[in-house]
C-alpha cells in the first residue's frame, strides 16, 4: 500500500509541499482516500480487460505556461487498477449493464435522411430560458467588430451602418439566454455578463433519487470549447451527477481563434484568452491526462498508465491535431504548427530568439492567411506558399479568393500559388526550401497552416466508425462501424462528422467556434434524450476572419455553392455581399452569403439559409451594384 500525500480542492490536487495558501474546499464525495488501493474485495463486479497498452506521457507545455505543480493524472478512486480488481466506492458505482443495442438498418448505414428543402429552425430557438435578467458590457479595447455577438443576439447587440458596436446593458429575462449564447461565442471574450450566473451555470437541480440511473456518472473526454459546452449545457438541463472532464493539456479550454493574430502579436496573453464559463460547472477536471482506448461494452475510457475510468455517458470532443507533411523536418525547431497555446507560445519564442526576419507559411487557408497578416504586423518578410490557387478557394471559391489574395498583395505578402516544397534543409541558421519548380527559398522560420487531422487515434480498437473523425447520425449519437447508435456515446466539435438535414445526408466535419459552441450544447441535449426522442442537429454555421484590417464574415456553407453572386457593393471595392446557390430538384437553393467589411447586412441572411425558393422580398429589393 502506498500513502499519497496531499491534498485535494475541488478543481485540482496539489503536492503537500506546494498547496496554494487560500483555503479549499473539498467536496465530500470526492476526498482523497488516505490510502491506495481500497481494499474492498470483489464482489459482483470485475474490471474489464485493459484495453491498449500504457504509452509514454505526452509532451510538457513550455515551462511558461504551466501551473505551480503539474497534478497526477487522475483522481485514483475513479479508476479500476490495470493489474487488480476491486469493487468501487459506494459513491462511485460501476458501469451499468448495458442493453441490447438497436438493429441495424437493412442496409447497413444510418438512416435516410430528409430532403434538403425541409424548413428547419435554428438551434439558438433551443435555448434554455430563463427568469432573471441580466447586465451585459462590453470591453472595447478587446472587441474587434466581428459581429458575432450581434447574429446569436440582434436584440441585444447592433452593428451601425459605420461599423460601430452598440448594445443593451439592461437585458430583460427573455433575452438573457440569447446574450448567453453571444457571451460563449465571441472569440475574444468581450463580453461580460453580471448580476445573474455566468454562462455554463446550472438553472435547476434534478434530486440524485430522481435521476436516471444510466446518468449518474458523465464524461467529457476533451478540454476544449465543445466539451465545455456540453459539460455547462448539461448542468444547465438539470443533471446534477458527477461530471469528469479529461483534457490532455495543461490548462483549461480557451480560445483558439486568436492564437494566430492577437496572441502571436502579444496583443493578449494566455489568461486573456481563458473561457470564463468554467467555474460553476461543479465538475473535476483531468488535465494533462492522455486517453488511450475507449471500451464501448463496458462502457469505460483508458487513460495513461493503464487507469480505467468506468462511464454512464460519454462525450467525445477531442477536437483535431495539426497536419505536417510527410518531408517536414519534425527535429527542427524553426518548423512549427499552430494548434495549442503552448504551439503559439513556441513559434512567438521562437520568433524572438531567432529575430527572424523571413518567415515561410505553407498553406492558404484561415490559418495560413491570418498568420501572414500577423508576421506582416511584426515587421516581417512574409513568403505564402499554397498548392491550390487561389487563397481560401476550398471554403470561398475562385473569384473572392482572388480578392483575398489581392488583399494580401497589397499587404507585401509574397504569395506563391500552385506550388510546393519539393526538399528541406536546416543549414543552422535557417531553412532552405526548394519549390517543385526549382527555385530555392532562405527562410528564418517556417510554419505550417496545411488544415487539420481529427483526433481519433485513441479510439482504435473500439467499434466506432472513426474515418475522418467520429461518425454520427443527425441527433450527434456515434454510430459504430455498422451504423448503429453506440448506446450513451455523443460526440461533438472538430472531431465529429455528421449529417446537416439542413443542407443534405452527407456526413461532413466542421472546424469553427461557434460549431463547437451549438455541437457541444445539442451533443448534450441527445445525450440525456437518448437516440429515439433526441432532435436533430441541423446549424447554419458561421465563421469569420481578418484579412490585414479587412473583416471577413459568413453564414452557411459557401463550398456547397454551384454559383456565386454579388447582391451588394463589389469585389473592386473588397466590401461587398456575396451570396451562393445550388439548384435542386425542387428549385433555387441559398446555401451561404458571405460578407466583406458589411457585418450588418449579413445578419438578414441567415433565417434563409437552407430553405428552397425566391428570395426573401427584403433582401431582393436591394439593388445589385457591380
Amino acid at each position: 500500500m502506498t500513502t499519497i500525500p496531499g491534498a485535494w480542492s475541488n478543481q485540482a490536487w496539489w503536492p503537500q509541499d506546494q498547496q496554494p495558501a487560500q483555503e479549499w474546499w473539498t467536496p465530500p464525495q470526492f476526498a482523497r482516500p488516505a490510502v491506495w488501493p481500497p481494499q474492498a474485495p470483489a464482489a459482483d463486479w470485475q474490471a474489464p480487460a485493459q484495453l491498449l497498452p500504457p504509452a509514454q506521457p505526452p509532451a510538457v507545455a513550455p515551462a511558461q505556461l504551466l501551473p505551480p505543480a503539474q497534478p497526477p493524472a487522475v483522481h485514483e478512486a475513479w479508476l479500476q487498477p490495470a493489474a487488480e480488481v476491486w469493487a468501487p466506492p459506494a459513491a462511485l458505482p460501476g458501469p451499468p449493464v448495458v442493453g441490447e443495442q438497436p438493429p441495424a438498418p437493412p442496409t447497413g448505414q444510418p438512416t435516410a435522411e430528409p430532403p434538403a428543402a425541409e424548413e428547419l429552425p435554428l438551434p439558438v430557438d433551443r435555448l434554455v430560458p430563463e427568469s432573471q435578467p441580466v447586465k451585459v458590457s462590453v470591453d472595447n479595447n478587446r472587441c474587434h467588430i466581428y459581429g458575432i455577438c450581434q447574429q446569436e443576439a440582434p436584440e441585444v447587440f447592433r452593428i451601425s451602418e459605420g461599423g460601430s458596436l452598440h448594445y443593451t446593458g439592461a437585458v430583460p429575462a427573455r433575452l438573457a439566454a440569447r446574450a448567453r449564447q453571444a457571451v460563449r461565442c465571441c472569440p475574444m471574450q468581450a463580453i461580460a455578463i453580471s448580476d445573474a450566473a455566468p454562462p455554463g451555470a446550472r438553472r435547476r437541480r434534478t434530486p440524485a433519487a430522481e435521476r436516471p440511473a444510466e446518468y449518474r456518472r458523465i464524461v467529457v473526454a476533451g478540454g476544449g470549447l465543445a466539451g465545455l459546452s456540453a459539460a455547462g449545457r448539461l448542468r444547465e438541463r438539470g443533471y446534477d451527477g458527477e461530471l469528469v472532464l479529461i483534457g490532455e493539456e495543461l490548462r483549461r479550454p480557451y480560445s483558439r481563434p486568436p492564437l494566430s493574430k492577437q496572441f502571436l502579436a502579444g496583443e493578449l496573453g494566455a489568461e486573456d484568452l481563458t473561457f470564463r464559463a468554467d467555474d460553476t460547472l461543479d465538475a473535476h477536471w483531468l488535465l494533462g491526462t492522455q486517453l488511450l482506448g475507449l471500451d464501448t461494452e463496458s462502457r469505460s475510457v483508458e487513460l495513461r498508465g493503464g487507469e480505467r475510468l468506468p462511464y454512464d455517458g460519454l462525450v467525445i470532443a477531442t477536437g483535431v491535431d495539426a497536419r505536417r507533411l510527410p518531408s517536414t523536418p519534425v527535429v527542427s525547431d524553426r518548423v512549427r504548427t499552430v494548434r495549442t497555446l503552448a504551439d503559439a507560445a513556441a513559434i512567438q519564442q521562437a520568433l524572438q530568439q531567432a529575430r527572424a526576419h523571413h518567415v515561410v507559411i505553407l498553406g492558404g487557408g484561415f490559418v495560413g492567411c491570418e498568420l501572414a497578416c500577423t508576421a506582416r504586423d511584426l515587421g516581417m518578410e512574409v513568403t505564402l506558399v499554397v498548392h491550390s490557387a487561389p487563397l481560401l478557394r476550398r471554403v470561398l471559391g475562385s473569384k473572392l479568393g482572388e480578392v483575398v489574395g489581392r488583399i494580401q498583395a497589397r499587404a507585401g505578402v509574397d504569395v506563391r500559388l500552385g506550388t510546393r516544397i519539393s526538399h528541406w534543409r536546416d543549414t543552422g541558421t535557417g531553412l532552405r526550401l526548394q519549390l517543385d519548380d526549382g527555385e530555392l527559398l532562405e527562410a528564418d522560420f517556417v510554419v505550417l497552416g496545411l488544415g487539420s487531422v481529427p483526433r481519433t487515434e485513441w479510439l482504435r480498437g473500439s467499434t466506432l466508425d472513426t474515418a475522418d473523425g467520429v461518425l454520427c447520425d443527425t441527433t450527434c449519437h456515434a454510430l459504430d462501424v455498422a451504423g448503429r447508435p453506440v448506446p450513451g456515446v455523443v460526440a461533438a466539435g472538430d472531431v465529429a462528422r455528421w449529417p446537416n438535414a439542413r443542407f443534405d445526408a452527407t456526413p461532413r466535419r466542421v472546424e469553427h467556434l461557434i460549431h463547437a459552441v451549438e455541437m457541444g450544447q445539442h451533443a448534450a441535449d441527445a445525450l440525456l434524450a437518448g437516440p429515439e426522442q433526441a432532435a436533430r442537429f441541423t446549424p447554419v454555421p458561421r465563421f469569420w476572419s481578418e484579412q490585414h484590417g479587412t473583416r471577413l464574415q459568413a453564414v452557411g456553407m459557401p463550398a456547397l455553392g454551384e454559383r456565386m453572386e454579388v447582391v451588394e457593393g463589389s469585389l473592386r471595392t473588397e466590401s461587398f455581399v456575396a451570396t451562393y446557390h445550388r439548384d435542386t430538384a425542387t428549385g433555387s437553393q441559398l446555401v451561404a452569403a458571405v460578407a466583406f467589411d458589411r457585418p450588418r447586412q449579413l445578419l438578414d441572411y441567415r433565417d434563409a439559409i437552407g430553405r428552397i425558393g425566391p428570395m426573401p422580398r427584403t433582401l431582393t429589393s436591394r439593388r445589385r451594384r457591380r
